[in-house]
């Protein structure tokens, strides 16, 4: 009982507590002035782009750090590294690198994934335009082959190759892509999708001038270090092709070379058969796709030499200027 009357008397405080409270006080209203007919509502101010990186940015972060000496091509989707490595020895390259626009990345991408559609299972496409977590890669046309320098040479070739390109005539020029072809390589064993590149030189009735000029010079410098050169198939002679060409007076083995520059944007294992060239003329031939490809251009203001996990960036002359030109320039170094 004594439990119910403690009940009772607790409930009953209570409830006369509360009713004997003051009610709490009332939230005022928040008075929002309501816009007059003539008062329009200012838009939100856009946040500012952000400036775009440096290109020297991406020469940081261009390769990744070696933690084995050794080949697995279980690590490389099947791949096997064409030249050797050697401990003491730094894998290297020469090349001009091409980050393509976003509308660019996205047509290469859309073709590569409707001739995928119409490919079987058992042939596969790798792409080289993004990376296994989807992020744009930048793509590159070879200017050597894959060089190994040891570490007594590797700063003596690098000089050497900043020399050459600074000291030669081709000045920045814009390379146009004409095209996509398959090509295969007995020593990898792939087969590479690749686009091919033109440039519209005035200076020269010969194709890529500026780039056999570039090659030539590379070639030459590969040759003093005992390393294989690039498109020596296609050279006939002394390897001269490349300097014939900045002269104007190529030949029929220039020619080749010329036609040998390219952007690889896929590969396969696969050889390329008349079914696949033909599927793949199906998808980049379509006249609205090819229009597109044929706009596409690529601006060369320099080349890249990449030894060991090291970019460096090696800019063209501007016209009519070479690196060791300073006669119109006077002791303060204003011209």
């Amino acid at each position: 009982m004594a439990l119910v009357d403690y009940a009772s008397d607790s409930s009953s405080n209570s409830s006369s507590s509360s009713a004997g409270a003051p009610p709490p006080p009332k939230k005022r209203p928040r008075l929002v002035p309501s816009p007059s007919p003539t008062t329009t509502t200012a838009a939100p101010a856009s946040p500012a782009k952000l400036p775009p990186l440096p290109p020297a940015f991406h020469d940081l972060y261009a390769s990744t750090v070696r933690t084995t000496t050794t080949d697995n091509p279980a690590l490389h989707q099947g791949r096997v590294r064409q030249t050797p490595h050697i401990a003491g020895n730094w894998p290297s390259h020469i090349y001009i690198e091409w980050h393509p626009p976003s509308a660019t990345q996205s047509l290469l991408t859309n073709l590569l994934s409707a001739l995928q559609a119409k490919l079987p299972p058992s042939l596969q496409l790798s792409t080289f335009l993004t990376s296994d977590l989807g992020a744009p890669l930048p793509l590159h046309i070879s200017l050597s082959r894959p060089l190994s320098l040891t570490t007594a040479t590797k700063d003596e070739f690098l000089s050497k190759l900043r020399s050459g390109v600074c000291n030669t005539r081709v000045a920045p020029f814009t390379l146009w892509c004409r095209g996509v072809e398959w090509h295969h390589t007995d020593e990898s064993g792939r087969s590479f999708l690749v686009l091919r590149v033109q440039s519209q030189s005035q200076s020269s009735a010969a194709l890529n001038p500026e780039l056999t000029g570039l090659l030539g010079r590379c070639n030459a410098l590969a040759e003093e270090h005992g390393q294989p050169q690039l498109y020596q198939w296609a050279v006939k002679g002394d390897g001269s092709a490349g300097d014939a060409e900045v002269n104007g007076d190529g030949d029929q083995a220039g020619d080749r070379v010329g036609r040998a520059f390219h952007v690889s944007i896929a590969w396969s294992f696969a050889k390329p058969t008349g079914e696949l060239k033909r599927l793949t003329e199906e998808v980049f031939g379509e006249a609205k796709a090819q229009d597109r490809i044929h706009e596409t251009q690529i601006h060369v203001d320099g080349i890249k030499a990449k030894i060991g996990n090291v970019v460096t960036h090696i800019p063209l002359p501007q016209a009519g200027k070479r690196a060791d030109d300073k006669s119109s320039k006077n002791l303060f170094g204003v011209s």
